[in-house]
């Protein structure tokens, strides 16, 4: 995405933002209803009495700031919630919640909507009829969308920081990017496996993670170089300035102007971003995972509803990696996904914590069967590989022989599966 559209998209997912605009919005209202109520015939509308005007207006000031504290302190210890029970990277997903900031977003509105109201009637006690009119109509308009909020508010507080709920968000925070063609790919550039880099390398000045990419720029500045760049590190990528996001191949030297902005075109920061970096999510889900698979909390249920997704995940995956890939920046090159990374990033934590389980392990071989018979070779392979490496696991954790003798069963059953 460009960087307008990565900004904007870091914007929305601000809890400040949508208030901030309300918020305006509602103190923009209340200049109206001064301005033009005075152009509004007085016979055309109610006339309220400016003391019942400032006694709802009060009710609703009052109401509005224990509701939107009642908000703030159920979001605050829902958000504990998912950190502790959960992981802690999985908090910003459930932050990014449209129904919660929308919630928060009518309670403050209102709250800034009566304050600002308040004021301006009582400090401007010649407001006209039709003035008084126009603020009844905001206050009426305020009230019916608190209630429809607040209701709404209440259903979803009540799965807020719940588990389920938690690996909900994190599941449709991931088929973004395991839905698109391009994340999962080669990020719309043209395909390369070569090793050898001949040309000008672009390296970092910070250190942190690729967070976005402006490939449409970055094309741009290749188109007009006459050459093509190749793409080393993709979203998620942790770099330091002795690493190199991109070489501008067949070029021995760059003006300083036009390796700034390359290295402009690739956004780093602290922390990875879901949105565009599916092995992340991988990692987020494995991290639930191994959170319920600790000794303080076993739940194997949690693990195996974790294994559950991640299938429907790398299925969605192996249904668009088929697709012929539109190669969208023809200046532009870069390394496929490698399905190792994605297994490894998946089903290490859960191989590995969840080995004295005989339902996680069983869950997890049945997971690699239907791996194994998807279309896509190199994911078969590496369900293979971490078939083998699950099933030693178990063996030296198992207590019981008999459940030993099943996995095995399950592991040879994938081991010996032919590619398609």
């Amino acid at each position: 995405m460009t960087k307008i559209e990565y900004i904007a998209r870091e914007l929305r997912s601000s809890l400040w933002l949508k208030p901030s605009i309300m918020g305006i919005a509602a103190v923009s209202w209340v200049y109206i209803a001064y301005f033009c109520g005075r152009w509004i015939p007085d016979e055309m509308v109610v006339d309220i009495e400016r003391k019942s005007l400032i006694n709802l207006l009060g009710i609703m000031a009052s109401t509005m700031l224990t509701v939107a504290t009642f908000s703030v302190t159920a979001m605050v210890s829902a958000y504990f919630a998912v950190s502790t029970t959960a992981t802690p990277r999985a908090t910003r997903i459930v932050m990014e919640d449209k129904s919660t900031q929308n919630s928060l977003t009518s309670f403050l509105a209102a709250f800034i909507y009566s304050i600002i109201a308040l004021v301006a009637i009582s400090v401007a006690p010649y407001y006209e009829i039709g003035g008084r009119f126009l603020l009844f109509v905001g206050y009426s308009v305020m009230i019916i969308w608190v209630l429809v909020s607040f209701v709404r508010w209440v259903d979803r507080v009540s799965k807020l920081g719940r588990t389920g709920d938690t690996l909900n968000r994190v599941e449709e925070a991931c088929s973004e990017a395991f839905s698109s063609t391009e994340a999962m790919g080669t990020l719309g550039a043209h395909r390369t496996t070569d090793d050898s880099h001949n040309g000008t390398f672009i390296t970092p000045d910070i250190i942190g993670y690729v967070q976005n990419i402006n490939l449409e720029r970055l094309n741009e500045i290749a188109e007009e170089l006459g050459t093509r760049i190749r793409i080393l590190e993709r979203h998620g990528s942790f770099i330091d300035p002795h690493d190199s996001l991109a070489v501008v191949l067949d070029r021995d030297s760059l003006e300083e102007e036009v390796t700034e902005r390359i290295r402009g075109c690739f956004n780093i920061g602290d922390a990875r971003r879901i949105g565009n970096d599916p092995r992340f999510g991988m990692i987020l889900l494995g991290e639930i995972a191994d959170r319920a698979l600790s000794p303080g909390i076993n739940d194997p249920g949690t693990a195996i509803a974790v294994l559950n997704i991640q299938l429907r995940l790398l299925e969605t995956w192996s249904q668009q990696i088929h697709k012929s890939p539109e190669v969208t920046y023809k200046h532009l090159e870069a390394y496929p996904l490698d399905p190792e990374d994605l297994l490894d990033d998946a089903f290490t934590p859960i191989s590995r914590d969840g080995a004295a389980m005989f339902e996680v392990g069983s869950r997890l071989q049945k997971t690699f069967a239907v791996l194994t018979r998807r279309e896509n070779k190199e994911l078969a392979t590496a369900a293979r590989r971490h078939s083998k490496l699950a099933l030693e696991q178990a063996l030296k954790s198992l207590p019981t022989e008999s459940h030993k003798e099943i996995l095995q069963k399950l592991s040879d059953a994938v081991v010996s599966e032919k590619d398609s």
